[in-house]
């Protein structure tokens, strides 16, 4: 008797377990999840995150992160390692030239472009930022 008390005590212990977690409230959902941000969301998030005058680079798709902020009077600059052949989004406030040295290839960006998956493009590929002068 005290064997079959405890086993049904256990299932239970075991249903009420379950029915607490499925009462739970859901976890909110991170950009990548269930339930992506919408493309409008991430882009006004991006904007709000690059100044005037800067060009922002995340390491992540849809501007997820902290950016790597680069303006045109920094002349010429390599990608920080974590970026170098990694930008999987970008948004410009300011023109500016991406670099790829092997093979040899530079886009021209212009105030306002953006990408939020970059990463099946140029961002893959990406060396350095220059000012448009140097496309």
């Amino acid at each position: 008797m005290r064997s079959r008390t405890r086993t049904v005590r256990a299932a239970l212990a075991a249903a009420g377990m379950i029915a607490v977690a499925l009462a739970a409230p859901a976890p909110a959902v991170a950009m990548g999840g269930d339930r992506p941000e919408s493309d409008a969301a991430a882009l006004q998030r991006a904007r709000e995150q690059c100044g005037g005058g800067e060009v922002c680079f995340w390491y992540y798709r849809d501007y997820a992160g902290q950016p790597w902020r680069w303006m045109p009077s920094n002349g010429y600059r390599d990608m920080p390692s974590n970026l170098h052949d990694h930008v999987y989004s970008f948004y410009a406030n300011a023109s500016a030239c991406f670099i790829d040295w092997d093979p040899a290839e530079r886009r021209k960006v212009n105030i306002g472009d953006y990408a939020k998956v970059y990463d099946t493009s140029f961002g893959r590929r990406i060396d350095a930022v220059g000012p448009p002068d140097m496309c």
